[in-house]
């Protein structure tokens, strides 16, 4: 009597064991970082400038282009200076913009992209060309303010948190606060490409790892403290289901061109960098075209992918015809 109790109080401990290992789906096993793999002390903030060599609208007579490139390797990330470094290239080759209305900032902490965006205003006019590009992590933590339907707030990594325990709501950028400092500029011409994502992707599909560009793809989604790692992104409601959203950020003004919508997980690809970038890059410097770059991308992305990672354009397409 007692041997079969035995073996009865182990056959259910084995199950609820395996039970336990199922409930987190091998991909997100996969994608989570912690920060034991960070091997130096958290870095110190920096204070880089933008623009402050630029002529302010009153100095000037026509209208003209400014770019705004950040990026940030945090976690597992190692490519995100070189993705912001080859679309700034590419755009301003295509621009011809002076150096005055570039700025890049790799490593870019929240406090540089806050500066770098109020100083940014100061020196647009009303029908300037904005575009604000990011390649880095995203996450998301419960929303603060009661604006978000699905309960979360959708965030940007920026340096602030890397090799950081533990991290606080306050080491990242909530998309609110982005999209606020964003829709506040001077003109409404304002094109913001994301290389990033805001879920794990934990209840898609995986990406096809028969194509051996995608071999040894990383996540640009982040979890590490309890960023990201809570409770499932994706509603059980279907009918509150958020589709074809990108967070909060489907709220800013102009265009929103990003590299997955906010239930999926976007990829950076071994030597290339960011699967969407390294795909629009190549598409623009082909047709030098936004609207037929991006479909190329998207079409191409989402093949590879097999739809787990979809491209969104989101906003008016009209800001870059102006």
């Amino acid at each position: 009597m007692i041997k079969s109790l035995q073996f009865y109080l182990m056959g259910l401990l084995l199950f609820l064991i395996s039970g336990c290992q199922q409930t987190l789906p091998p991909v997100v096993q996969q994608k989570m970082w912690s920060s034991e793999q960070c091997t130096m002390p958290p870095p110190l903030p920096t204070n880089r400038e933008c623009f402050s060599s630029a002529l302010s609208p009153d100095q000037r007579s026509q209208n003209t282009v400014f770019l705004l490139a950040m990026g940030a390797n945090t976690g597992n990330l190692t490519k995100t200076s070189s993705d912001l470094e080859n679309f700034s290239q590419t755009m301003q080759q295509h621009f011809r913009m002076p150096d005055s209305q570039v700025c890049e900032l790799p490593n870019v902490f929240k406090s540089e992209v806050v500066a770098a965006l109020q100083s940014l205003n100061e020196h647009v006019a009303a029908n300037d060309l904005v575009i604000l590009y990011f390649s880095g992590h995203g996450t998301f933590i419960k929303d603060n303010d009661g604006d978000e339907k699905d309960g979360w707030d959708e965030i940007l990594v920026t340096f602030d948190s890397h090799c950081k325990t533990p991290v606080k709501d306050e080491d990242g950028l909530r998309d609110d606060y982005f999209v606020k400092l964003v829709n506040e500029l001077r003109s409404d011409r304002v094109l913001t490409v994301m290389d990033s994502c805001f879920a794990s992707g934990m209840l898609l599909g995986g990406p096809s790892r028969s194509n051996a560009l995608l071999a040894n793809a990383q996540s640009k989604f982040l979890q590490i403290g309890w960023w990201g790692t809570e409770e499932p992104r994706i509603e059980a409601d279907e009918r509150i289901l958020i589709k074809n959203e990108v967070g909060n950020l489907d709220a800013l003004k102009g265009l929103l061109l990003a590299a997955a919508d906010e239930k999926q997980t976007a990829l950076e690809i071994a030597e290339k960098g960011g699967l969407f970038t390294f795909k629009f890059v190549e598409q623009f410097r082909q047709y030098a075209d936004f609207k037929k770059a991006f479909v190329q991308t998207a079409q191409e992305i989402q093949k590879m992918t097999r739809d787990s990672q979809s491209p969104q354009a989101i906003g008016r397409w009209e800001i870059l015809e102006e």
